[in-house]
C-alpha cells in the first residue's frame, strides 16, 4: 500500500510540475520549443488531412459549393479585370493637361496609418523619373517625388500635398471667373485644423499675405511662379488642389480652407508621374494588371475542425512561414476576396473572415449604372448581422459619389494595403451618397465560408509570369 502511495504521489507531482511548465509556457513562449512541438504533431495533422474527404462525402455542399465557385471563377476574373483597365484609364488626365508631359503610371501600394504625408508607389518603369517631379491623378494633384527606393528597382516614395512641410504655388479663380484668366495668386500645404465634431474631414491650408480683396471662394489650381527644382515645376501647371470655401467658426472668426477632390487618407489608389518629354526614355504605359497571375499566389488548405473560436470568424490553414504564408496577406478563391491571415507559425496560420470585427481593407466600388469605379477608402469589419449574416462595416466618406438616394454597387479590394491585391470581389452594398461615418451592409457570397481549398497572396509577379490559369486562385 505504502508503495501504491509513493507511485501515486510522484505522478501528482510529475502533473503538478507539467502544468505549472504549460502555464508557464503560454504566459511566455519559447519560439524553438513552439516549432518543435508543432514539426512533432504535424503527421497527425496530415493523417487528419488524408482521411477528410471520407468526410467530405457526405457533405455534398462543400463540393458543390468549391465546383460552382470555381467553375465562375473566369468570369469573375474578368469581371474584376474590366474594372481595373477602367480605373487605371479613370487615373489619367485629360488631353489638355498631358500636352508636352511624358506619364508614368503607377499603383499606390502602401500609406502609413494615421499619416498623411507619404506613399510608396509602384510604378510601371523609373526610366526618366527624378526627385521633385509632380505626381496627380487625373486632373488632380497628389505631391512629388521624395525618393526613388534604393532596394526596390519599381517603388518610388512620394511626399503628398497634406504633408505639414508641403507648399506649392496656386493660384484661386472667383466662380464666375468660368474660363479662368484672373486668378489670384497663393501657396498651399499641409492640413487645415477641423472644427469640433469633424475629425474625419480633411481640407487642405491656405498661405497667403493678408489682404481685404482676398477671395474666400473659387477653384484653386496649381501654378508655381517661383520654381521648385526648375526642371519640373512647371509640368504641374493647371492641375487641380480643389475648392476653396470660408466658414464663419463659433465665437467668432473665420476659416478658409480647400477641399480636395480626393480622399487622401485611404482613398489614393492609382497616380501618374508627370515627366518632361524625353526621346530617349521609355514610353508612356499602364502597369500589368497581375492581380490573378498563378505565381502571385500560394494553394493552401483549412484545416478540418479548424475554427477559431466561438467570438471569432476565421479558420486555421494548413499553410505557414515554412510555405511562404505572411501575416496579413489576403485570401481567396476565385476572385473572391475571403479574408486576410492573422497569426502564422511554422506551418499553420489563422484566416481572419470578412466578418471578424476588426479586420481592415481599403474598398474599391463599381456604382450601378456607371462605368468609372471609385476609391472608396478605408472599411472597418464590425461583424455579422445575425439576422442575415451580412457584413457590417464602418466607412468614412471623405468625398461624395453621389448625389441624392443611395446607391448599389458591387465591392472589390483596392490598392494601398500590403499584402492585398486589387480587384477581389468582396460583395454588393447599398451606399449612402453623402460624406461623413456610416455603417454600411455588404452581401458576402455565403459559400466561401465552406471551402476547403484556398489561395493566399504570395506578392506581385516578375513581369512575363505566367498568366492566370488553374493554379491563381
Amino acid at each position: 500500500m505504502t508503495r501504491l502511495n509513493e507511485v501515486l504521489s510522484r505522478r501528482r507531482t510529475l502533473y503538478s510540475l507539467l502544468l505549472l511548465v504549460c502555464a508557464g509556457l503560454s504566459l511566455h513562449p519559447l519560439a524553438p520549443l513552439e516549432r518543435g512541438l508543432e514539426v512533432f504533431f504535424l503527421p497527425t495533422r496530415w493523417i487528419a488531412e488524408v482521411v477528410a474527404p471520407l468526410g467530405w462525402l457526405g457533405s455534398r455542399e462543400v463540393r458543390a459549393a468549391e465546383e460552382d465557385l470555381f467553375a465562375r471563377a473566369a468570369a469573375g476574373r474578368g469581371q474584376a479585370l474590366e474594372l481595373l483597365a477602367a480605373e487605371q484609364r479613370a487615373a489619367l488626365p485629360t488631353e489638355e493637361l498631358r500636352a508636352g508631359r511624358r506619364l508614368v503610371h503607377g499603383e499606390v501600394i502602401r500609406r502609413s496609418r494615421g499619416r498623411l504625408d507619404s506613399i510608396a508607389v509602384r510604378v510601371a518603369t523609373r526610366a526618366g523619373l527624378a526627385v521633385g517631379q509632380p505626381v496627380v491623378c487625373g486632373d488632380e494633384f497628389v505631391g512629388r517625388i521624395a525618393d526613388l527606393d534604393s532596394h526596390d528597382a519599381a517603388l518610388i516614395h512620394v511626399e503628398l500635398v497634406t504633408g505639414k512641410g508641403f507648399f506649392v504655388g496656386a493660384e484661386v479663380f472667383a466662380p464666375e471667373d468660368l474660363e479662368r484668366k484672373r486668378g489670384q495668386a497663393l501657396v498651399v500645404g499641409g492640413l487645415t485644423p477641423e472644427p469640433e465634431g469633424k475629425n474625419h474631414e480633411l481640407h487642405l491650408a491656405l498661405h497667403r499675405p493678408r489682404s481685404s480683396r482676398a477671395r474666400t471662394a473659387g477653384a484653386v489650381l496649381v501654378r508655381e511662379i517661383e520654381a521648385y527644382g526648375e526642371l519640373y515645376s512647371r509640368l504641374a501647371t493647371g492641375y487641380s488642389l480643389g475648392q476653396m470655401e470660408t466658414l464663419a467658426l463659433k465665437g467668432g472668426g473665420e476659416l478658409t480652407r480647400i477641399t480636395p477632390e480626393l480622399d487622401f487618407q485611404s482613398g489614393l489608389f492609382q497616380v501618374v508621374v508627370l515627366t518632361p518629354l524625353d526621346p530617349a526614355a521609355t514610353a508612356s504605359r499602364l502597369l500589368e494588371l497581375d492581380t490573378f497571375v498563378d505565381s502571385s499566389w500560394v494553394r493552401v488548405k483549412a484545416l478540418t475542425g479548424g475554427v477559431l473560436s466561438a467570438t471569432r470568424e476565421g479558420r486555421r490553414l494548413s499553410g505557414g512561414r515554412s510555405g511562404g504564408v505572411l501575416p496579413g496577406r489576403a485570401v481567396a478563391f476565385g476572385a473572391h476576396f475571403v479574408g486576410r491571415v492573422g497569426e502564422v507559425s511554422w506551418a499553420s496560420a489563422d484566416l481572419l473572415g470578412l466578418g471578424d470585427p476588426g479586420l481592415r481593407l481599403v474598398a474599391l466600388a463599381q456604382l450601378e449604372g456607371d462605368s468609372v469605379p471609385r476609391p472608396l477608402g478605408e472599411l472597418v469589419a464590425l461583424g455579422r448581422r445575425r439576422s442575415d449574416g451580412r457584413l457590417r462595416f464602418r466607412w468614412t466618406a471623405r468625398v461624395e459619389i453621389g448625389a441624392g438616394a443611395p446607391i448599389r454597387a458591387q465591392l472589390f479590394t483596392g490598392s494601398g494595403e500590403a499584402g492585398v491585391p486589387r480587384g477581389l470581389i468582396i460583395g454588393e452594398a447599398i451606399l449612402p451618397s453623402s460624406r461623413g461615418v456610416h455603417e454600411i451592409l455588404v452581401e458576402q457570397d455565403p459559400r466561401v465560408l465552406q471551402l476547403e481549398e484556398l489561395f493566399v497572396w504570395r506578392g506581385h509577379a516578375a513581369s512575363g509570369a505566367t498568366r492566370p490559369g488553374t493554379g491563381g486562385p
